[in-house]
């Protein structure tokens, strides 16, 4: 009591913080974790106080695999799992390359390191929007350099089907890399310049020095940066949203089925379930990134 007495300012100063909080992620949560459990449909929305309690009926139609719904629903975490297979590793070799150049010096190196940031900064409705053109079927560039360089015959439709999550992961490792870029090139500057310096009177050639210097010592950035990259891939929307509408078809990652399911097929009950499943496995990551961050941490 003396303890809270003592420290009673500090409680009440970060009140109004805590009570936002809790209006703003604690209530939502719970009561979406509730409706989880309910079967709230377009058909009992209307009454949707007195809406059926079905337990984890929601949650066995996810994992059962015998209904299409949730066959879908998996079939989109395959989907993110791919994504970010081909997204994160991508980014990161692509950050890697651009911040070994910048981390050179050479005229206009500052005004370099400003530019590669415009991918990142650039609102993601106005870069998935341009991403969206460059990939159209007959008006995009993309299709229009195929058919001028003879790659194809006629124009491929790249934001429908079995092409459109290809179209997805060029506009976001595109939008991604200068953030790793960006990680990296702190992470570089970092390293003692001695350690080259011992290298090279050692004999080390400029690969030996990247091997043995440079990429141990990136380790602790590296798994920070991979693992933050794994969990923002999760809950991936603006680039599927933007370039492939609400309805992605084969492209669906979670959030977008989430939001097809609960708002357009007003499927509440089992929206909500989904949403519970991907926070269940976002928090596993997160809980995964605290335990890297702090064996990064020590590493360094």
């Amino acid at each position: 009591m003396p303890h809270f007495k003592a420290k009673r300012g500090v409680y009440l100063l970060v009140l109004p913080a805590l009570i936002c909080m809790l209006f703003v992620h604690a209530i939502p949560i719970i009561w979406g974790a509730y409706i989880s459990l309910l079967d709230l449909n377009v058909y009992t929305l209307a009454q949707w106080t007195k809406a059926p309690f079905v337990g984890f009926e929601n949650f066995s139609k996810i994992f059962s695999g015998q209904f299409a719904v949730g066959a879908k629903y998996l079939r989109s975490i395959y989907t993110v799992i791919i994504y970010g297979l081909v997204t994160i590793p991508a980014g990161y070799l692509i950050g890697l390359a651009v911040a070994l150049l910048l981390n050179r010096k050479f005229v206009g190196r500052t005004y370099v390191r400003g530019l590669i940031l415009l991918p990142y900064i650039t609102p993601d409705s106005v870069a998935y929007n341009v991403w969206r053109f460059i990939f159209q079927a007959r008006i995009g560039l993309v299709n229009k350099y195929l058919l001028k360089l003879g790659l194809v015959k006629e124009p491929l439709i790249w934001l429908v089907g079995d092409r459109a999550l290809f179209a997805v992961i060029v506009a976001s490792i595109w939008k991604g890399w200068p953030f790793a870029c960006l990680i990296l090139l702190a992470g570089l500057q970092g390293i003692p310049l001695e350690l080259y310096e011992v290298a090279k009177i050692d004999g080390a050639t400029p690969w030996q020095q990247f091997k043995h210097v440079t990429f141990p010592l990136l380790l602790p950035v590296t798994k920070t940066l991979l693992v933050l990259n794994v969990i923002w891939n999760f809950h991936a929307f603006n680039q599927f949203y933007i370039m492939l509408g609400s309805d992605p078809g084969k492209a669906h990652v979670p959030s977008t089925f989430i939001l097809q399911e609960a708002f357009s097929n007003l499927n509440y009950g089992m929206g909500s379930a989904m949403s519970v499943v991907l926070m269940g496995i976002i928090l596993i990551l997160t809980v995964f990134a605290l335990r890297i961050k702090r064996g990064a941490g020590h590493e360094s």
